[in-house]
């Protein structure tokens, strides 16, 4: 057999070394690009157990059950994770079963600044998580938002950040066991009102059933800053 030519060997080995190093630039490419296989338009970007903290805004299994969180915080940066592939932390209230997917804005590095950001109409139903192996439960946003408290009151409207606060306040009603989860309704019905009344006769105050600034910082001294409780501002992260 005749030895190929000199100069056919030459070219392909530069054409070899051209396409390897083209090859290598696009499974650099291919690694930074985020995936979205749900072609929801925004990336699949997974989080692992970093301390960081998230809003979740909406979590399911397929497109149909994410998209409209996505056209609701897509200016804020939406993004979606596979829970199977990220931190094994509170993915739906500390509900089973797990969803598949949540669709999330951040990570942010302190419960406080998520907290801020959540208590706003827009993200209304959100819930705030820790990137924490083993975690069981939402963070209790009452416990790390910065903003003033409202005063609450049998009747009030629960449209817009109203309905945020009257939330999170039947939720740490149940945390402290005295609220069952059918009394979180997301109204200030009559059912909240008798629980503020007997929480404020228990601590002196008069029972008017409206959560007014002294309610709140009994409210707040007992659901956050009990020794040991995870709610506790000067919890981690």
């Amino acid at each position: 057999m005749r030895p190929a030519p000199l100069l056919a060997v030459t070219v392909s080995a530069v054409i070899g070394v051209a396409l390897g190093v083209a090859g290598g630039l696009m499974l650099d490419r291919g690694h930074d690009t985020f995936p979205d296989p749900l072609a929801l338009g925004v990336p699949l970007h997974n989080q692992p157990c970093t301390g960081g903290v998230l809003i979740l805004v909406g979590h399911g299994s397929v497109a149909s059950e994410l998209a409209h969180s996505v056209a609701e915080n897509i200016s804020d940066g939406v993004a979606y994770l596979d829970t199977r592939q990220s931190c094994p932390t509170a993915w739906n209230g500390g509900e089973r079963p797990v969803p598949d997917y949540v669709t999330y804005l951040g990570p942010f590095d302190t419960n406080a600044k998520a907290c801020n950001l959540r208590t706003n109409a827009a993200h209304r139903g959100s819930q705030v998580t820790v990137l924490k192996a083993g975690t069981t439960d939402p963070v209790q946003c009452l416990c790390f938002v910065q903003l003033d408290k409202p005063t609450l009151h049998p009747g009030m409207s629960n449209d817009g950040v109203n309905g945020i606060w009257i939330r999170q306040v039947q939720s740490m009603l149940v945390d402290l066991g005295l609220a069952s989860d059918e009394d979180a309704t997301g109204f200030y019905d009559h059912t909240t009102a008798t629980r503020i009344r007997a929480f404020q006769r228990f601590h002196g105050l008069g029972p008017t059933g409206v959560l007014d600034p002294d309610t709140w910082h009994f409210l707040l001294n007992q659901g956050c800053l009990a020794p040991g409780s995870s709610a506790s501002p000067n919890a981690s992260p």
